[in-house]
């Protein structure tokens, strides 16, 4: 819901299908929800899925980055809120805060979108989209998200397609699927502790029954690089850093 001029609200109850063996928010769940409410923002614009494929056009995720104080426990009721920040050229730029029941912010961060032809994947120009859309100059985050790069010591972890249920209305596969690989890769000691900022690259996009390489570099004990390759290339970067 619009809960004023340039901001969306979405409240959620962490059902037990959002979280992981320990009855929290799991970390793909967040980009789940982080782009159901961009999606019912821009929806609420006619800037939608459905809209813009009419114009043979669709949304897709580029760099995402945010920072967990606290993890929302299963049945828990929480609130996400989402705002654009504006555009430049091809690069539209949007922010988000998941809060307790209490309005304490709990999961902020920041992401970087573009809009591309369905046909050519190449992107188009924000100014014909966004020009009407509201706009709120906040950041959610101090960071600045600029280029990751990839590490080159990483060792290899996994190998698989891309299967059909990892691809969505866009036709590739989704952002959230690429979380869940990650959470996978990660030693088992490592997945119940606790990840506190998730820093993503989308590179390339990734078709179904394309070959998925996982690669994993961890630089210090609290921290994990990802890259995820496929067979054009760099698909994801993805550094993790836990508590």
């Amino acid at each position: 819901m619009l809960i004023e001029p340039s901001m969306w609200e979405e409240p959620y109850k962490v059902h037990s299908f959002l979280t992981d063996r320990y009855c929290r928010l799991s970390v793909p769940a967040i980009s789940q929800l982080f782009q159901e409410t961009a999606e019912a923002h821009t929806n609420a614009y006619n800037m939608g899925y459905h809209s813009l494929i009419a114009q043979g056009k669709a949304w897709v995720l580029l760099r995402v980055y945010y920072e967990i104080s606290e993890y929302p426990s299963i049945y828990e009721n929480i609130s996400m809120r989402t705002w654009s920040r504006g555009y430049k050229g091809p690069i539209a730029f949007r922010d988000f805060e998941i809060r307790n029941l209490a309005g304490e912010v709990v999961i902020k961060g920041t992401s970087t979108w573009c809009v591309i032809d369905i046909n050519s994947r190449m992107p188009q120009r924000c100014n014909k989209i966004m020009d009407s859309f509201p706009m709120y100059d906040h950041a959610a985050v101090d960071k600045v998200i600029g280029k990751l790069l990839p590490n080159a010591e990483g060792e290899t972890v996994n190998s698989f397609k891309s299967p059909f249920m990892a691809i969505d209305k866009a036709q590739h596969t989704n952002n959230a699927m690429y979380m869940r690989w990650v959470m996978n890769a990660l030693d088992e000691s490592d997945q119940k502790r606790n990840i506190r900022t998730v820093d993503i690259s989308y590179v390339r996009e990734t078709p179904m029954n394309d070959l998925i390489t996982i690669k994993r570099h961890r630089p210090s004990t609290n921290a994990y690089n990802f890259v995820l390759e496929n067979s054009r290339g760099l698909s994801m970067i993805c550094n993790l850093v836990f508590e």
